[in-house]
């Protein structure tokens, strides 16, 4: 650089001088040059621009580059695939070499991952799109050996999670073995790009909806701890705030309420909103559900107006109806029956239109047990009806059908009772995450 003074750059120079002279001065002198010098930005302006951006740190070297390059140019790329088929998309990726980029990869990754609550299947899509990017890449585009096993590692993680989402788990196993395999045989080169505490993350949570929960607090304690490192570039507050949310989720899916609030109320002070909106609205959530489901009715009550205002602000429609439905149960507790059972019929009827069956078939289950606690039998019985009409329209678990069936029966003849009801209701609650479950069916006729 000794010479740019006279000598503006030309096509080639740049990866040639980076990999022999980039030392940090040296990089500060090119991007003087490069703010000063019109012809010399022609052709390098792209590294001022990236700089500038904060997608490129000093010391920088020519791999550095060509993934901070590859992850600003992957949004444009993306607007090209966006709204076509995944048939289409697969063909344009495969034909066109632009489309195996790092950067893309990467981008569909956390696409998938921010749709997948909202739209299950298209987050399988998008995941399944990363996967076959990752695939095209090889060594040396652009990161050195054996980092693509890691981004490999990465998108199959993603495509799990997805797949855990939509509900899938047996191949959303299939597909964090696959994870798992990719990112042993990248691991002697350390984690590269920071994707290993993703990795485990994604891992916990389909160790949770497997409930196999040692497993998932153990990967979670390890995403906290790697988070919460000493060492500033892998510090992460918010990251370390997510897991903890996700560790609250699995323990109170083991029954253990209390134990949920205490980390949720961490977790809330580790949480920035304004990095993930919709993140406060699920912690919000799942602090009032386990409030009530501790029997912390006045506590819940009196945190509702906070969760229904974050709900209005960073939620979805759907999202109402689910803190409504928890106002149901926190009514219920309090003996404000009315109140409960309206909640219970609007969520009802919400999640009916939107085809909803086994969410349909808990909320009438919970509004049953309120009907029996009262006698209203003949309520019961069209509840009872309903509910295994919307179900049989649905693929479901045989063993959800037939305890259903078992409950309508109970129902028909009148001698379902409120008990009966939430035991059922519990049970699919738990058949959702444990296919293996089986219902204890009662002497009751």
């Amino acid at each position: 650089m000794e010479d740019m003074e006279h000598e503006h750059l030309e096509e080639g120079d740049l990866d040639l001088l980076l990999a022999v002279e980039a030392g940090e001065a040296w990089l500060r002198s090119l991007l003087h040059e490069l703010a000063v010098c019109p012809e010399c930005y022609r052709v390098g302006g792209y590294i001022l621009d990236l700089y500038q951006a904060g997608s490129l740190k000093i010391p920088f070297g020519p791999v550095d580059l060509a993934l901070a390059r590859s992850r600003a140019e992957a949004p444009a790329l993306w607007r090209e695939l966006a709204g076509r088929a995944l048939a289409e998309q697969r063909s344009l990726v495969q034909e066109d070499r632009r489309f195996a980029s790092w950067g893309l990869c990467e981008l569909l990754c956390l696409e998938s991952e921010k749709i997948a609550a909202a739209d299950a299947t298209q987050a399988v899509e998008r995941a399944e799109l990363a996967v076959l990017v990752a695939d095209l890449l090889e060594d040396g585009e652009p990161a050195e050996d054996r980092w693509i096993y890691q981004l490999r590692g990465y998108a199959w993680a993603h495509l799990a999670n997805a797949r855990r989402v939509l509900g899938d788990l047996p191949a959303a196993d299939e597909a964090y073995q696959m994870a798992d395999s990719w990112w042993q045989a990248g691991e002697i080169v350390g984690d590269a790009q920071g994707y290993g505490p993703v990795i485990l993350e994604l891992a916990a949570s389909l160790r949770t909806a497997q409930r196999r929960f040692p497993e998932a607090l153990e990967l979670l304690d390890q995403v906290i701890s790697l988070y919460l490192d000493d060492d500033p570039e892998h510090r992460d507050r918010h990251r370390a705030g997510r897991a903890l949310l996700q560790k609250a989720l699995a323990v109170s899916q083991m029954g253990a309420p209390e134990s949920a609030i205490r980390y949720l109320r961490d977790a809330k002070t580790m949480i920035d909103p304004e990095r993930e909106p919709r993140l406060r609205f699920c912690l919000d959530h799942n602090l009032l559900a386990s409030l009530a489901s501790a029997g912390r009715f006045r506590e819940a009550e009196s945190f509702l107006p906070v969760v229904e205002q974050v709900c209005r602000e960073v939620a979805t429609d759907l999202d109402q109806f689910r803190v409504r439905w928890v106002e149901g149960r926190i009514a219920t507790g309090l003996g404000e029956r009315e109140r409960a059972r309206t909640a219970f019929a609007e969520v009802r009827r919400e999640l009916t239109e939107r085809g909803m069956g086994y969410d349909t078939a808990l909320v009438s289950l919970e509004l049953a047990a309120l009907d029996l606690e009262e006698g209203r039998t003949a309520e019961v019985k069209e509840l009872a009806r309903e509910m295994v009409t919307v179900f049989r329209a649905q693929e479901v678990q045989r063993e959800a059908l037939a305890a259903l069936l078992l409950f309508r029966r109970a129902a028909l003849k009148e001698k379902a009772t409120a008990e009966l009801a939430r035991d059922v209701a519990d049970f699919l609650n738990r058949l959702r995450h444990d296919p293996d479950l089986r219902f204890e069916r009662r002497g009751i006729f």
